[in-house]
C-alpha cells in the first residue's frame, strides 16, 4: 500500500464552489483526487490488521501469537526449540462463516418496488372510485344474493333477512386498497427482477455478506455504461471511504478505491483517455523490469516534468522541494502492478433557475453557468443556485509520479449527491464492528495451544519405560535387549553378587496421564462452544435438539439462537435496499432508448418484458425488503 504523501494536512481539500474552467485546472482536480486518497488512507483502519485477518481465515496463523508456548526460554539454538508435538490450526472460525452465510442465502429476502409518483397515487384513487361503482352495482348484488340464499338455507326467515348487514363496502374498499397494485409497480418489480438476473445478484450479495461477517465491512459499487448495468463488490483490503455521521457509504462525502492492475490492463481500461505524450510516458517508463535501477523503471523529477508540467502545478512550495530531494521515484516497485486509484466525492455545481415567457405563459428551466440573460428572447430573471454534484477521478500511481486519464467529471447518473459506492463500515454507528474473525481469533489460538499440549502428553503418555543397571545387559545392550523384548527373559550372572542386587533395583516406570489428556480434551470442547456462543451460534442452529423437544420448544430455541444475527441480515438488507434503488435510477440512464428481454425469475420461469420508457423515466420508486410471510403475500 503507498503511503500517504508526506503529511495528510500538507494540502486543503479545493473549494467546490468554483467555476467550471476553475475545474479543468490540474491544481483543483489532481488536488481533489488527491486528497480524497489520502483522506481515505487516514481514516482506514490499519490495514496490515485486515491482512493479517485474512491470513487467519487462511489457516495462516502468525507465529507471535505462540511465541511463549513455541520458545518459553527464548531459546535462539535449534535443539532446544524441539517439542514432540506440532503446532497445528484446528479450524473454529470458517464453520461458523459458512452457517452464517449459508443461513442468509437460504432465507427469505424479498425485495418490493413500490412507485410514489403523483400520477400513480391520481391513478389509484381513480381506480378506488371505479372500483366503488363496479361494487355498487354487480359485486354488490351478487354478494347480496350470496348472503341471502346462505341465510335462507340456514332455516331463517326470508323476510328478516337484511341486505345492509350482508356485505361491508368499506371493508372491501380497504381491501382494495391493500391489494392494489400500479402498473408502475407492476413494472418496476419486472426491472428489479431482470436487474437480479443480469448482474447475478445473489452471488454479489453472498461475497459481500461474507465480508460483513467475517471482517465486519463490505462495500459494493452501482454505475452506468452506456446501455449497461455495472455492479461489483469491493474488497476491504481495497476500499479507503471517508466516512461522516451517516451510516451507509452512500451518504458519504468521499471514498477512494485502490486496484493493482497490470501495464496491459491500464491500456485497455484508460488508452483512450489519455493524450499523445501521456501515452508515450506510460510506454516508457510503466514497464516491468527485473532490477530497478533500469532505466525503463525509473521516472526522476525532470522526466516527470517533461511530461507532466501542468500536473505539477498541484504542488506547493514545500511538496516541490520535497520531491526535488527524493529525485528518483522508482515505479516496479510492486512486480510489474501498479496502483490505480479511483475517486468519488461530493461536489457542488452552479445552476440557474432561469423565469422566462414563451408568449403564452410564464415558466421556468434549468441552464448552466455559461448561460447569459436574453431579454430579448423572453427571458425574465435567473436564480443561481448550487446543488451537490458527485464527481469522479483515477490516479494511475503516487501523488508525486501521478496520471490521470481522465480529470474530474461528473457521474453518469447524478442522485442528489449520493455516491456510486455503497456499504457499511460498522453495525451500527457507534457501536462498532462485528467480525467474526475478530471475535473468535482469541479463542482459536487459545484452542490451537491446548492441542499443542495434549498432543505432547499424548507423545509422553504412549509408552512404558524399564529401568534398568546397564551392566546387567551385557556387552552387547542392544542384543540383550532385543532377546529380552522377543521372549521376556533377561538372563544374568548370578556368581557375581553385585548382580543380585542391581536385579533386586530393576523398575518399570508407568507413564499415567490420561486424566490429564481427557480434561485437555474436556476444555477444547468448552473452548470451541464458548468461541460459537460469542458469535450466536448456539446448539440448536446447527440441529443439536434434544429428542425430547418438541416442535414447539425447538423452534422457539432456534428463534432465540439466532436473535444475534438478525440485526446483521436487517442492515445488511438495508444497504440492499439502497443498492436496488441507486440501479432502479441508473436504468433510467442505461435504458433510455427502451429494453425488451426476457429474463428468468426465482423459480426459473423465463418471463419478457416490453419496457414502458416514459412511466419508467418519471416514476418514483421505492424499494423495501419483505421478510415476513405476511408481507411477502
Amino acid at each position: 500500500m503507498a503511503a500517504v504523501f508526506r503529511d495528510f494536512a500538507s494540502y486543503a481539500f479545493p473549494n467546490q464552489r468554483v467555476s467550471n474552467a476553475e475545474k479543468e485546472k490540474p491544481e483543483w482536480y489532481a488536488n481533489c483526487c488527491d486528497y480524497v486518497i489520502s483522506a481515505g488512507l487516514a481514516a482506514a483502519p490499519d490495514r496490515e490488521e485486515l491482512e493479517k485477518m485474512y491470513r487467519m481465515l487462511a489457516n495462516d496463523i502468525p507465529d507471535e501469537f505462540y511465541a511463549k508456548i513455541l520458545n518459553p526460554y527464548n531459546a535462539t539454538n535449534e535443539k532446544y526449540k524441539r517439542f514432540p508435538a506440532t503446532m497445528r490450526n484446528y479450524d473454529i472460525i470458517s464453520g461458523v462463516i459458512r452457517r452464517y452465510v449459508s443461513e442468509y442465502i437460504k432465507n427469505p429476502h424479498d425485495f418490493i418496488v413500490g412507485a410514489n409518483t403523483p400520477d400513480v397515487v391520481m391513478a389509484r384513487d381513480a381506480q378506488i372510485k371505479q372500483e366503488m361503482l363496479r361494487l355498487a352495482e354487480a359485486q354488490i348484488a351478487a354478494k347480496i344474493s350470496e348472503s341471502y340464499q346462505r341465510f335462507v338455507n340456514e332455516g331463517n326467515d326470508p323476510q328478516q333477512f337484511n341486505p345492509q348487514e350482508a356485505i361491508d363496502i368499506n371493508a372491501e374498499i380497504e381491501k382494495f386498497k391493500q391489494e392494489y397494485i400500479d402498473k408502475t409497480s407492476a413494472q418496476g418489480q419486472e426491472l428489479l427482477n431482470i436487474i437480479d438476473d443480469i448482474t447475478e445478484s445473489l452471488v454479489l450479495y453472498s461475497q459481500a455478506y461474507f465480508d460483513f461477517v467475517a471482517f465486519g465491512e463490505c462495500y459494493t459499487y452501482s454505475d452506468v455504461v452506456g446501455n449497461k448495468l455495472i455492479k461489483r463488490v469491493v474488497s476491504p483490503r481495497d476500499a479507503f471511504p471517508v466516512p461522516n455521521d451517516n451510516m451507509f457509504v452512500e451518504d458519504y462525502d468521499m471514498f477512494a478505491e485502490r486496484r493493482m492492475l497490470t501495464k496491459q490492463q491500464i491500456i485497455d481500461e484508460f488508452y483512450e483517455y489519455l493524450s499523445e505524450k501521456e501515452r508515450e510516458a506510460l510506454d516508457t517508463y510503466y514497464q516491468y523490469s527485473a532490477t530497478t535501477s533500469s532505466d525503463k523503471a525509473l521516472l526522476n523529477w525532470d522526466k516527470y516534468m517533461y511530461y507532466f508540467g501542468d500536473i505539477c502545478s498541484k504542488f506547493n512550495k514545500d511538496d516541490l522541494q520535497h520531491i526535488k530531494n527524493t529525485n528518483i521515484m522508482a515505479r516496479d516497485a510492486n512486480n510489474g502492478l501498479f496502483e490505480v486509484w479511483h475517486t468519488v466525492w461530493r461536489g457542488e455545481i452552479k445552476e440557474g433557475i432561469l423565469t422566462y415567457s414563451n408568449g403564452a405563459f410564464v415558466t421556468t428551466r434549468i441552464v448552466d453557468e455559461t448561460y447569459q440573460l436574453n431579454p430579448a428572447g423572453g427571458d425574465i430573471s435567473i436564480e443561481w443556485v448550487w446543488r451537490p454534484q458527485v464527481y469522479e477521478s483515477v490516479r494511475i500511481g503516487s501523488r508525486a509520479t501521478s496520471i490521470y486519464p481522465y480529470k474530474a467529471r461528473p457521474i453518469a447518473y447524478n442522485r442528489n449527491g449520493k455516491l456510486p459506492y455503497n456499504g457499511i463500515a460498522e453495525l451500527l454507528p457507534g457501536f462498532g464492528r462485528f467480525s467474526i474473525v475478530d471475535t473468535v481469533i482469541p479463542y482459536q489460538v487459545f484452542r490451537n495451544i491446548v492441542s499443542y499440549h495434549r498432543e505432547m502428553a499424548i507423545a509422553k503418555n504412549k509408552m512404558n519405560v524399564l529401568m534398568i543397571a546397564k551392566s546387567l545387559l551385557g556387552k552387547k545392550p542392544a542384543e540383550t535387549i532385543y532377546r529380552m523384548a522377543a521372549d521376556g527373559v533377561l538372563y544374568i550372572d548370578d556368581e557375581d553378587d553385585a548382580n543380585l542386587v542391581k536385579a533386586q533395583n530393576v523398575r518399570y516406570l508407568e507413564s499415567r496421564m490420561n486424566n490429564y489428556i481427557t480434561e485437555l480434551g474436556q476444555l477444547i470442547q468448552e473452548i470451541e462452544q464458548t468461541a460459537k456462543m460469542e458469535c450466536d451460534m448456539t446448539p440448536q442452529r446447527y440441529g443439536e435438539i434434544a429428542n425430547s423437544a418438541g416442535k414447539g420448544v425447538t423452534d422457539e430455541a432456534v428463534i432465540r439462537g439466532s436473535m444475534g444475527s438478525v440485526i446483521i441480515e436487517f442492515i445488511f438488507d438495508k444497504m440492499r435496499e439502497r443498492d436496488y434503488q441507486a440501479e432502479m435510477d441508473y436504468t433510467k440512464l442505461a435504458w433510455i432508448d427502451g429494453l425488451n428481454t426476457s429474463y428468468k425469475t426465482k423459480d426459473g420461469d423465463i418471463r419478457y418484458l416490453s419496457l414502458d420508457v416514459n412511466s419508467h423515466i418519471f416514476a418514483n420508486y421505492i424499494v423495501t425488503c419483505k421478510t415476513y410471510v405476511k408481507e411477502r403475500e
